[in-house]
């Protein structure tokens, strides 16, 4: 290990840097690589197989990123989550030998003081709770410029991806893990917390399926902006919540809510469990938030035909509009939940209130709820809508339902309160900054009811709809008179060089049929990753770059490439090689940055931005009217001869869709442009750098989604990367070939093109 150059000498050097194995270990490992002349990969095997480093941590030395592993007392493990606050990881605590769930804030939530002061305040409130259905935090602090949380580790999932691997939970099952979030959210509010972010990925079960976590407690109010991002609604989301479970209030005004906005999400949460879907489906967080403010509460009973009508009753009364009839505290959700939970029997325990205290770890799903597990309420519970009296119940009766499903519907009380229920905190009278404005409510948010409650208008109406059609005249001869010379978009390039193509949208089948050469074959039991197979529509125009971003579109953008790129470090002239080693994150802030600077140039139109493709419109651009595995050469090939090259991908000897004469492997992704065009004028869609996309990524698509501009899943921890690498086989560069990173990775065989589209998808 003598040579410096050598692979395994340098990555000895690295791991000897990295500090994290003990001088005797480092000393044994050495030893053992130059007896054994092994290379980087056996080493990396050995090192893992010892117990000495985990291959999150294998990686991350291996990347140069070694003395990054090791953030003030606590040493990272392996990243387990990654979101819009930051990333979290399952970390040892080298100070009390206990592993611990550290989660590392992003920079640019703490970097105006409001929010400084805000995670100082939450933080000492967090500390405080102590609940078995709340993730304890052991710590809050800072190492250099970097922000963390410290947290109980829980070996289990959230129920995101419990859904995704499972589909819809049984019912039972379904509401014991919302009625033990519930008490925990309820003993969130008796400390004066409102969560603010409640959904299924901020729930985490137990691995044995009797705990359930409440995580995030304390870290929404810093999504709040502040100064200049105050004013700024980003392609990745809003900033106030999450849309797919948001309440009507909080959609409004983030700042003034209290614990019944979080009642709503829990509700929606539980309709997602049962279901395996969203309670308003839209194609932007816009459309979604207005149905959250406009449409009635999702109806359970067509996803869930087994479900007692009360129950559904129930998610609708959660998710009433107007936050004064839903039922008002925590408590009285984990109470009305308790029949359809699995049932348990009658013993001993402490009793709170008339309500059953649950103590920790007595949990577990319906097939298997041990009995005794806690007393039913000594008073007649809070809602007799949703909670029959125990009489009710026949002898030894065990599901989760009560007999006939529940009690008749009842009117809904005022308030929907219950008794034994605390007063409810004022709201904050300093509301924060809001990047999401709709206009108030006068009546009612149910049309419906509103309706109901006067005679329709007619006249009114009808002035109205005059109103608006002589509107629309005046609009319209206003757009043709300063813009008719330009009824739609038309190509152009941009001031930074990128050449932009015109897509004017249609259909195309979207994933590949199970006999195309090359496709990953499916196994029982795993989703199909390139399939169902469906026509899909994508609506156009809209606009693409020709080529992969190059290392000069980027640096012109962004100030300067990418650290430790790869075609920096080993090309004469970077220029005009596609731009790598960027993280998806990266993607977001260089379309953020290109949209700014480009918006006064002559070819920008209102409302239309810089932005990735969608994982639909990219499949549709590269396939450009073709249904084969590779929209350029031959029908099912991709031929790579000196006098006919199409793409650049790796050559190996077992893959049946290249013809290929042997050739050194490239060390670095090629210049753009310099293969064929495919028929509508997009360059390397196939292979050289594979691309990030927008949606979040999942094992197959979806059989009920969208046939129109459908997106990838609400949530992920991998965002969808398409078209392949100069590292690939070809078959993993055909048109639908797909697979899913972390946003935040960086690889040397990842960049990215976008698109200029009205609005954010």
């Amino acid at each position: 290990m003598s040579s410096a150059a050598d692979p395994t000498a340098t990555f000895l050097a690295a791991i000897h840097a990295s500090q994290l194995l003990t001088p005797a270990q480092f000393e044994e490992v050495a030893g053992w690589a130059t007896k054994t002349r092994a290379d980087v990969t056996a080493l990396a095997k050995e090192i893992n197989r010892r117990g000495w480093l985990t291959a999150y941590q294998i990686k991350e030395i291996f990347k140069g990123r070694g003395r990054d592993l090791v953030v003030d007392r606590y040493i990272l493990l392996d990243l387990i989550g990654e979101g819009g606050m930051g990333r979290v990881f399952k970390a040892h605590d080298s100070r009390l030998a206990r592993d611990v769930a550290l989660k590392i804030i992003r920079k640019e939530r703490l970097s105006h003081p409001a929010a400084m002061a805000r995670f100082g305040q939450e933080m000492m409130a967090l500390g405080k709770l102590q609940h078995p259905n709340v993730v304890k935090a052991f710590d809050a602090s800072q190492a250099g410029d970097i922000h963390f949380v410290v947290m109980e580790y829980i070996d289990g999932m959230d129920l995101t991806r419990m859904i995704r691997e499972r589909g819809p939970l049984p019912i039972p099952e379904a509401c014991e893990y919302i009625r033990q979030s519930a008490l925990g959210l309820q003993h969130a509010y008796e400390s004066g917390l409102v969560h603010r972010d409640i959904k299924p990925s901020n729930i985490l079960i137990s691995r044995d399926g009797r705990q359930v976590k409440l995580v995030d407690l304390g870290l929404a109010r810093l999504q709040e902006p502040g100064g200049e991002a105050a004013h700024r609604v980003t392609q990745e989301g809003f900033v106030i919540g999450t849309p797919d479970f948001l309440s009507p209030e909080q959609a409004r005004n983030p700042g003034a809510v209290d614990i019944r906005a979080d009642i709503y999400a829990l509700a929606g949460t539980l309709f997602y469990i049962l279901t395996g879907k969203v309670p308003y489906e839209g194609a932007t967080p816009t459309e979604k938030l207005l149905k959250h403010c406009t449409d009635p509460p999702p109806d359970l009973r067509p996803h869930r035909p087994d479900a007692p009508p009360a129950l559904d009753q129930l998610i609708q009364v959660c998710m009433a509009k107007r936050a004064e009839d839903r039922l008002q505290t925590p408590l009285d959700l984990a109470v009305a939940l308790q029949p359809y939970c699995p049932r348990p029997a009658i013993g001993s325990g402490p009793i709170s209130g008339g309500y059953p205290v649950v103590p920790s770890g007595t949990h577990a799903p319906a097939t298997a709820w041990p009995p005794g597990a806690y007393p039913q309420p000594a008073q007649p519970p809070v809602d007799p809508r949703f909670y029959p009296a125990p009489a009710n119940y026949p002898p030894g009766h065990q599901p989760g339902f009560p007999p006939g499903g529940a009690l008749p519907p009842q009117p809904i009380p005022a308030g929907g309160r219950g008794p034994n229920v605390m007063p409810l905190p004022p709201l904050d009278p300093n509301s924060s900054s809001q990047v999401f404005k709709l206009p108030p409510q006068t009546i009612d948010a149910d049309p419906i009811r509103s309706r109901a409650r006067a005679k329709f208008p007619y006249a009114f109406v009808g002035v109205a709809c005059g109103a608006i059609l002589i509107l629309m005249v005046l609009v319209y001869g206003a757009f043709h008179t300063s813009s008719g010379n330009r009824p739609g978009p038309v190509p152009f390039t941009t001031s930074v060089g990128m050449k932009m193509v015109l897509l004017e949208g249609g259909k195309f089948r979207m994933g590949s049929p199970t006999t195309e050469l090359g496709r990953p074959v499916p196994r029982p039991g795993f989703p199909d990753e390139e399939g169902p197979v469906r026509e899909i529509t994508i609506t156009g125009p809209f606009l693409m770059c020709a080529t992969e971003i190059t290392h000069n579109h980027y640096s012109r953008v962004m100030g300067s490439a990418p650290d430790r790129s790869a075609v920096v470090r080993k090309a004469a002239n970077a220029a005009d090689h596609p731009v790598d080693m960027v993280s998806y994150d990266d993607t977001i802030e260089f379309c953020r940055r290109l949209t700014e600077k480009e918006r006064e140039q002559s070819y920008a139109r209102p409302g239309w931005a810089f932005r990735l493709p969608t994982e639909a419109e990219w499949e549709y651009a590269c396939r450009a009217g073709t249904d084969t595995p590779f929209a350029v050469g031959a029908k099912t090939r991709l031929v790579f001869r000196p006098q006919l090259k199409q793409a650049l991908f790796a050559v190996t000897e077992d893959d049946p869709l290249q013809d290929a004469d042997p050739i050194e492997p490239s060390p670095i992704p090629g210049k753009v442009a310099q293969f064929p065009a495919n028929a509508w004028g997009l360059y390397d869609m196939h292979g050289n750098v594979a691309e990030w996309c927008q949606d979040w990524y999942k094992s197959g698509y979806s059989t009920d989604g969208p046939l129109e501009n459908p997106l990838g899943p609400p949530t992920g921890d991998r965002r969808v990367v398409r078209g392949g690498s100069f590292k690939d086989p070809a078959s993993a560069c055909r048109s639908a070939s797909r697979i899913g990173y972390r946003p935040g990775e960086r690889r040397d065989t990842v960049g990215f093109r976008v698109v200029y589209a009205p609005g954010a998808k």
